[in-house]
């Protein structure tokens, strides 16, 4: 019998998208398919210190009312009280890796796996001037894994639509939300779920997602980066809503 798999799920809260996403919250969960079995949760001193990456974000409404508030209500205090640590980037990574050897991680994993890379990268190539390297890694995104394992099934597609257009279930497109928020509050049954937007808080629920996920004992679509794997959340047994 093959060995089973540790996964490592990251998450990370960034000063914005695309070019301007650099990581100053990031978190990380080491699981496996039934257990929790480290978490960890940094502050990257680079970025948050950033006068010019963190203002550049607040200058952006949806970023400053995400994330302005928390500096104050979640950040400071975590700070304070240990929960969180404020860390150069070489040192959060060497502590990764350390943990990855320890737990013997072969899966990196995030929700929107392509963003988070993207991020990840961006911020190492600001600070130590090349790409990180995850090539002996499977790679697994849970927005890919989700949409085709739960979010496609008629029971999703009826709970998205009990609640309907304006309650962040359905779009204005009528096409079914299949962001973590939703699908974990799908998996979990509290509907009303409503997602912190903290990178620990987030890689634990997340974390959650995947176990739920795995337990399914469907397919799991390893190495798969689709820029839209929504799309495939649109149909019902093949066939277009």
């Amino acid at each position: 019998m093959p060995k089973a798999k540790t996964f490592l799920i990251a998450d990370t809260e960034t000063t914005g998208l695309a070019s301007l996403a650099r990581v100053f919250d990031f978190a990380y969960v080491i699981a496996t398919r039934k257990n929790v079995l480290l978490e960890r949760s940094f502050l990257v001193r680079e970025i948050i210190t950033n006068p010019r990456y963190m203002l550049g974000a607040l200058q952006d409404n949806r970023w400053r009312d995400m994330f302005g508030g928390k500096l104050f209500s979640h950040y400071i205090p975590a700070l304070n009280s240990g929960e969180i640590k404020l860390v150069p980037w070489h040192e959060i990574l060497n502590t990764m890796r350390e943990d990855m050897l320890t737990h013997d991680v072969s899966v990196f994993s995030a929700y929107n796996l392509r963003f988070d890379l993207g991020a990840l990268n961006r911020t190492h190539n600001i600070i130590a001037s090349k790409k990180l390297n995850f090539s002996r890694l499977d790679l697994l995104c849970l927005w890919e894994f989700a949409c085709v394992t739960v979010c496609n099934s008629q029971l999703y597609h009826d709970v998205a639509w009990q609640h309907g257009k304006g309650s962040g279930w359905v779009t204005d497109a009528d096409n079914v939300r299949t962001n973590a928020e939703k699908v974990y509050a799908y998996l979990s049954g509290n509907h009303d779920f409503i997602e912190s937007h903290t990178a620990l808080h987030d890689a634990q629920i997340e974390t959650e997602i995947l176990q739920r996920l795995l337990a399914k004992k469907k397919t799991i679509p390893y190495n798969v980066l689709d820029h839209m794997p929504w799309m495939k959340a649109q149909t019902i047994a093949g066939r277009l809503i």
